[in-house]
């Protein structure tokens, strides 16, 4: 039995990278499309309103299973985590410049650091737009290794008020990607410190309950919508929070029937999604722009491209592997951490 929950815990975590993974491309597709004309501001604005599970899902999920490797000395840490995120940071922070300046790839990029010599550079202080959440990832190991003997309501405490005042625009770092980071730093606390807690949750999904979670998201959208109190601190963490309660009763439900399979597969594989699918979503875009597409078509081209750019970013990370360039997912060798030899007698 225990092997049982083992799996089902696993399960909906893996669901819900994997729902995050497919908002973040779809996301991405709806930018790139909004840069040529082709997203309708219904579809602008939906894409909007799902910023508030977008991320912080992710980030959720990425601390539920942090504590083991914060508890390793600091040489295992920096290795497995800090070092790893930081070389596929700067591996793909040079892959994104270089394709990026392919002129027709250019014309549709929203993200004007992709191009910008003087963004490359300052990459290490200032991480550009495209691969942000790996410099976080790593920035969160260290601080949570760092913040092991503060209690964890004093983590989630001051990093609530953080996320409030950020969202809130109240506080500003001066860069959007440290303001992001900011922002998002509780939800990977909240699933390191809480996670029996979303487990319970999970535990305890139902369909009604995904419902009523999802009418509360929206109910609670429109409300801060209607008294314009998006902007004030603490409604978007509400909204955040929210959300996430959707997030994992909604994970922990479609797993459990056959429809939720694939989604549950794709979020065992999420990073080389994360890594790829821009440039197949760039590609994508530059076609469309060659041939007439409808305006209708606007309202279902960012689903259709999230699945199809999804798959093709899994083939593509096969295809890497397959001919030798695993190196552009993984720590080289020599750079990776190794285990001490046991001492034999």
């Amino acid at each position: 039995m225990s092997g049982h929950r083992n799996f089902a815990r696993v399960a909906w975590v893996d669901a819900a990278k994997g729902m995050s993974i497919l908002l973040v491309v779809m996301h991405h597709a709806v930018m790139f499309l909004q840069t040529s004309g082709m997203a309708p501001p219904a579809v602008v604005a939906a894409n909007t309103a799902l910023a508030s599970m977008r991320m912080p899902l992710f980030f959720l999920a990425s601390g539920m299973f942090v504590a083991g490797p914060l508890a390793a000395p600091w040489r295992t840490l920096l290795h497995k985590r800090v070092a790893f995120f930081l070389y596929l940071f700067a591996v793909w922070t040079l892959i994104r410049f270089a394709f990026f300046h392919i002129p027709a790839v250019a014309a549709v990029d929203p993200y004007v650091d992709d191009t910008d010599p003087m963004a490359l550079a300052l990459a290490p202080l200032i991480p550009g737009s495209g691969v942000w959440f790996l410099y976080a990832l790593a920035l969160y190991a260290v601080l949570g290794k760092l913040s092991r003997g503060v209690p964890p309501w004093l983590q989630l405490g001051v990093a609530g008020v953080l996320s409030a005042l950020v969202a809130a625009e109240t506080v500003q770092l001066g860069n959007e990607m440290w303001d992001r980071m900011a922002r998002y730093l509780v939800f990977f606390l909240l699933g390191w410190h809480a996670r029996h807690v979303i487990e319970r949750l999970a535990a305890a999904t139902s369909a009604l309950r995904v419902v009523a979670a999802a009418v509360a998201c929206v109910a609670g959208a429109a409300v801060a919508i209607a008294l314009g109190a998006r902007w004030l601190p603490g409604v978007a963490l509400a909204l955040n929070l929210l959300a996430l309660v959707f997030g994992v009763l909604f994970a922990a439900w479609i797993c459990r029937y056959r429809v939720g399979r694939p989604l549950v597969a794709l979020g065992a594989r999420t990073l080389p999604v994360y890594l790829i699918h821009v440039f197949w979503i760039a590609l994508l875009v530059v076609g469309l722009r060659l041939v007439p597409v409808p305006p209708a078509a606007g309202y279902a081209l960012p689903v259709l491209m999230a699945l199809a750019c999804t798959a093709l970013s899994l083939l593509t990370h096969r295809a890497l592997v397959a001919v030798g360039a695993r190196w552009l997912f993984a720590l080289p060798a020599r750079l990776a951490h190794s285990e001490p030899a046991p001492v034999t007698r």
